[in-house]
C-alpha cells in the first residue's frame, strides 16, 4: 500500500486544493497515470500514480483543501484491501472561506459522489448548484472566450505550445467548449488585414448579483505578498520618456527578415537585463542583515491570469537573444494561463517588468515584487509630435516608470539605471550586436 500525499511545490506553499479526481475508489491504475488534479497558489498540476495497483481509500474529495504532506488517497497492491481511514479535516483557511450555503452544497455534492450520481470525470470549475437552496452559491463557469481559464486536453495544450498558438484564440469543439487537438490543428489565425478591419468591441455585459467568491490559493498569496511590499518597502518612483522610433522599426525588420514574431516587450526584457550589468546594485535583494547583489540576472515578467498576476522568470536574460527571449516568454505565458508553471518557472527573479502597453495604458506605477528592489512599469508606445532641432516632427514615444526600494536604490542610482536603459532602447542596435 502506498500513500498519495499533497506535495510541496514551493517554499511558501502550506496547502493545496483537490480540483478533481480522474479515478474513483476501486479503479485499476498504472504507474505514471494521472490520478487527480490539484491547485496550488501558483499552478494546477496532475498527480501521477507511483506504482501499479488499484485506487484504495480516497481521503480528500474534490474541492477540499489539504495541508502539505496530508494524505489524499492510497494505492493498493495485488491482494491488498482498503482499510477504514478518516478523511482529513479541511484546513483552517478553507473553513474560514466556506459560507453555510457553500458547506451545504459541498455536503450535497459529497453524498452524490459517494452514491455514484456523478460521472467519473467531474468538472469542479462548473458545479451544479441549486440556486433556490442558497443565494450565495458560486456561479456557473462562464462560456469560452469571456476571460475564464480555457478547458483543454493535454494533447491540445502540447500542440498549442509547439505551434505557438494561444488557447484564448481557439474555439473549442469538445464537451462544454473544451479545446481538443483537432481544434489546434485546424486553427487559422486572422490575417493582418482582418485583424486591422475588426472593430474593437466591448466586453459582454454580465448580470449583477450579490455573491461571495471563495479566495483561491493564488489570490491569497497575491494579497499576502502585496501587503509585504506596500507596507514594509519604502517605494519611490522615477519616470522617463523614451524615443522608441528606431526600436519599432528594428522590430518590424527583424520580424520580416527572420520570419519570427517578437513583441516590444521582448526588446525591453533584453534591454533591462543588459542595463543591469552596468548597475549591479539594482540587481539586488534586501535582507535584515545584508543587501545581496546577485551574480545572475533573472527577469520576472508579470502575466495576467483569470485569478491574478503571476511573474514567470526568464533566467539569465542578459545572455539570451531577442528571439530566444520571445520564444521563452510566449511559452511561460501560455503555461501561466493554463496553471502549468513549475516552481522553477516563477521563483528566483532578481528584477521585474510589468507591461500594460497592450491595454493602451500610457503610464502607471507598479508595486515592487519582493525580494526585488525595483520594478519597471511599461506604458504604450504612441506617435507624438516632438521638437528636434527646433522642428516639430512625429516620433514614437514610450513612458517607463521605475518603482524603487529606497532602502537599496536611491534617486541617483535609479536615475543612472534609467539613463543606461535609454541608451539601449533609443539605440536598439546595441541589443543585437
Amino acid at each position: 500500500m502506498a500513500d498519495i500525499i499533497m506535495p510541496k511545490m514551493g517554499d511558501a506553499m502550506t496547502e493545496g486544493k483537490v480540483v478533481r479526481w480522474y479515478k474513483k475508489a476501486g479503479d485499476v491504475v498504472k504507474k505514471g497515470e494521472p490520478l487527480l488534479e490539484i491547485e496550488t497558489d501558483k499552478v494546477n498540476l496532475d498527480l501521477e500514480a507511483e506504482q501499479d495497483g488499484s485506487l484504495g481509500d480516497v481521503m480528500a474529495e474534490a474541492g477540499q483543501m489539504v495541508e502539505v504532506g496530508g494524505a489524499l488517497a492510497t494505492i493498493l497492491g495485488a491482494g491488498e484491501k482498503p482499510s477504514a481511514r478518516v478523511a482529513p479535516a479541511p484546513s483552517p483557511a478553507a473553513a474560514e472561506t466556506q459560507t453555510p450555503a457553500r458547506r451545504a452544497i459541498d455536503k450535497k455534492d459529497s453524498i452524490k459522489k459517494s452514491t455514484g450520481d456523478y460521472a467519473d470525470s467531474i468538472d469542479m470549475k462548473a458545479p451544479r448548484i441549486d440556486r433556490t437552496a442558497a443565494t450565495t452559491a458560486v456561479s456557473p463557469a462562464p462560456p469560452p472566450g469571456d476571460g475564464a481559464r480555457r478547458r483543454s486536453s493535454p494533447l491540445a495544450r502540447k500542440m498549442a505550445r509547439e505551434l505557438g498558438v494561444t488557447l484564448e484564440q481557439v474555439q473549442g469543439s469538445g464537451p462544454g467548449g473544451r479545446i481538443v487537438a483537432s481544434d489546434i490543428k485546424n486553427y487559422r489565425p486572422a490575417s493582418p488585414a482582418e485583424q486591422k478591419a475588426k472593430a474593437p468591441s466591448l466586453p459582454p455585459i454580465e448580470k449583477l448579483e450579490t455573491k461571495e467568491i471563495p479566495l483561491s490559493a493564488m489570490r491569497r498569496t497575491i494579497a499576502k505578498r502585496l501587503a509585504e511590499s506596500t507596507g514594509p518597502i519604502p517605494h519611490f518612483y522615477l519616470t522617463a520618456d523614451y524615443d522608441v522610433t528606431h526600436l519599432l522599426s528594428l522590430r518590424e525588420q527583424l520580424n520580416e527578415i527572420e520570419g519570427i514574431k517578437t513583441s516590444v516587450n521582448d526588446f525591453i526584457v533584453r534591454a533591462a537585463a543588459l542595463a543591469l550589468r552596468h548597475h549591479p546594485s539594482v540587481n539586488a535583494s534586501w535582507g535584515d542583515e545584508a543587501i545581496t547583489q546577485h551574480g545572475e540576472i533573472h527577469i520576472g515578467i508579470a502575466v495576467s491570469t483569470p485569478e491574478g498576476l503571476i511573474t514567470p522568470v526568464v533566467r539569465n536574460a542578459d545572455e539570451k537573444s531577442i528571439a530566444e527571449i520571445s520564444s521563452e516568454v510566449r511559452s511561460l505565458a501560455d503555461k501561466a494561463k493554463n496553471r502549468k508553471l513549475t516552481p522553477n518557472d516563477y521563483q528566483g527573479s532578481t528584477f521585474t517588468i510589468s507591461n500594460l502597453g497592450a491595454w493602451g495604458i500610457e503610464e502607471f506605477t507598479a508595486i515592487i515584487n519582493p525580494p526585488n528592489v525595483a520594478i519597471l512599469a511599461i506604458g504604450a508606445a504612441s506617435a507624438q509630435p516632438v521638437v528636434i532641432d527646433r522642428q516639430v516632427v512625429i516620433r514614437d514615444r514610450m513612458k517607463v516608470t521605475m518603482s524603487c526600494d529606497h532602502r537599496v536604490v536611491d534617486g541617483s542610482l535609479g536615475a543612472e539605471y534609467l539613463r543606461t536603459l535609454r541608451s539601449y532602447l533609443e539605440q536598439p542596435l546595441r541589443l543585437i550586436l
